[in-house]
């Protein structure tokens, strides 16, 4: 958090006849003596009158002819009520009101001998439309935060279910669990350049539950970029690879270069290692960072060759722990991993749904929803689905055993792509069949072991919207994925083009 302070002064004194200008529904009124306004119109409305605009200050009077002057525009104007002859003056009130950056202007009424009658009807009619307007927000705002009061409790159940998954694992929350910063070293030593051909080892100082992504400081990248490298991650207890990256010197970056994993390990707690080499014996290799003079020898940076201490230094390295998939720090150059150990079964892994599954997705609820055109369209090359909704009830989307055992999310990407359409809903379900979806895109009850329920999210056309469904429990068993979409005011679905893209499971294990 940033907090910026200044040494000048900037007085503040509204005056409380101001203030009521930026908070009350006001009349203005423009050539217009007091004895021609009805008392009973002053009394019902907020009434002023503008004397005209001095050193960029408007100048009111109030009822009782008592002077002030205002820099801001009135919030609330109702309306300009004038004496035809105080045109000028009216001009002078308007444009004022344009350079305080006000867009839509109050409507001028005119007063004259005899129209007071017309004139008067005319307000009447401008706050009937407020109040009408007003009760029209109150409604929609009323709405609006109910179902944020639902979106915010079921995010926070889910967030609990998800913690509660991780402390029963020994898995960390998404967060940086451990951070050396580079130091500045006299020596300047390029230790990669150092070392022998089989490249340098770190033992990192965390447990190994929950570990997602190792993060190296490169001092400089060096000139060349198409020096080939190799990094691992090793357990040492059993010296199971638990992920490789296979880049070049070009891919890393001056600063954090985060090493992401395939997925977080869990399971027992384990020692790591990271491995680094260059594939070719090479001078010019990036120069990377170390930390402080590390006391304890095993977390010395080590030649892999024979295991002795090139420096009496760590490396500058920082340890993530998370979910796969999980945005890392802007700030950070991210390097996913191209392989891990294929008998490797502990951790998360984010599975993408293949485009070839994509062509199988059908309309489930045929007997309820019909069209002249498929509502149900895979469309593989956008690696998306379209589904149509329709004027009343909804429309069910079908992927036959899309979702893999062990699943914790199963996520989609949610857009209109007509911008005719009117609001559309989205939700998506694991299920094992039809009906059991039906009865959660119902709301009839709550999901059953194994089951995911994303809940219902409402999209306006240019908006996008991740739709997350959460399994409680997790079983060992494919199940079905449905998607649906229905209107969120019953009736036009006209251009209702809802999509849903980028369908992704997460899974343990």
């Amino acid at each position: 958090m940033s907090v910026v302070a200044t040494q000048d002064a900037f007085p503040v004194n509204n005056s409380s006849r101001e203030i009521l200008l930026l908070k009350e529904l006001t009349l203005i009124v423009v050539g217009v003596s007091r004895q021609d306004i009805p008392g009973s119109l002053l009394e019902a409305v907020k009434t002023v009158w503008f004397e005209g605009v001095e050193e960029g200050f408007a100048q009111f009077t109030d009822e009782n002819s008592g002077r002030f002057q205002v820099s801001e525009a009135p919030l609330l104007p109702l309306a300009v009520i004038m004496d035809p002859s105080a045109s000028d003056e009216k001009d002078s009130f308007l444009k004022w009101l344009q350079h305080r950056g006000v867009t839509q202007l109050p409507p001028v009424i005119g007063w004259g001998r005899g129209s007071e009658v017309e004139a008067i009807s005319s307000l009447v009619g401008l706050v009937s439309e407020q109040v009408i307007s007003g009760a029209r927000r109150l409604v929609l705002s009323s709405r609006e935060l109910k179902t944020l009061r639902s979106l915010n409790d079921d995010l926070q159940n889910r967030f609990a279910a998800l913690e509660a998954f991780l402390n029963r694992h020994g898995l960390q929350p998404l967060d940086l669990l451990f951070s050396n910063e580079p130091a500045e070293n006299p020596l300047n030593p390029n230790v990669l350049a150092s070392a022998s051909a089989d490249g340098i080892t770190q033992i990192l100082p965390v447990p190994s539950s929950g570990v997602s992504g190792v993060a190296l400081h490169v001092e400089q990248a060096g000139s060349r970029p198409d020096i080939k490298l190799r990094a691992q991650l090793v357990t040492l207890e059993d010296l199971r690879i638990v992920d490789t990256w296979h880049f070049s010197s070009g891919d890393l970056a001056s600063g954090w270069n985060i090493f992401g994993l395939s997925r977080s390990t869990a399971g027992l707690k384990r020692t790591l290692e990271f491995r680094l080499q260059a594939e070719q014996t090479e001078e010019d290799v990036p120069r990377l960072s170390v930390g402080g003079l590390q006391p304890v020898d095993m977390f010395h940076v080590r030649d892999a060759a024979n295991g002795v201490s090139v420096l009496k230094n760590s490396l500058a390295l920082q340890v993530w722990g998370g979910i796969p998939g999980v945005s890392m720090p802007q700030h950070a150059n991210y390097i996913p991993a191209q392989s891990q150990q294929v008998d490797l079964d502990e951790g998360f892994r984010d599975v993408p749904i293949a485009p070839g599954i994509l062509e199988h997705a059908s309309l489930a609820n045929s007997d309820e929803v019909s069209f002249d055109f498929e509502a149900i369209m895979p469309l593989p090359t956008e690696r998306a689905i379209g589904c149509h909704p329709p004027a009343e009830g909804m429309t069910i989307g079908y992927l036959p055993a899309a979702c893999p055992p062990q699943v914790i999310r199963m996520s989609a990407k949610a857009f209109i792509d007509n911008n005719q359409a009117a609001d559309i809903e989205f939700a998506v379900v694991v299920a094992q069949d039809l009906a059991a979806a039906k009865a959660l895109f119902s709301e009839e009850r709550e999901q059953a072991v194994g089951e995911a329920f994303s809940g219902w999210t409402s999209i306006t056309y240019g908006e996008t919207a991740q739709v997350s469904a959460f399994a409680s429990e997790q079983i060992g068993v494919w199940q079905n994925v449905y998607f649906a979409t229905r209107m969120r005011e019953p009736g036009n679905n006209d251009f209702a083009w809802a999509k849903f893209g980028n369908f992704r499971a997460v899974v343990s294990g």
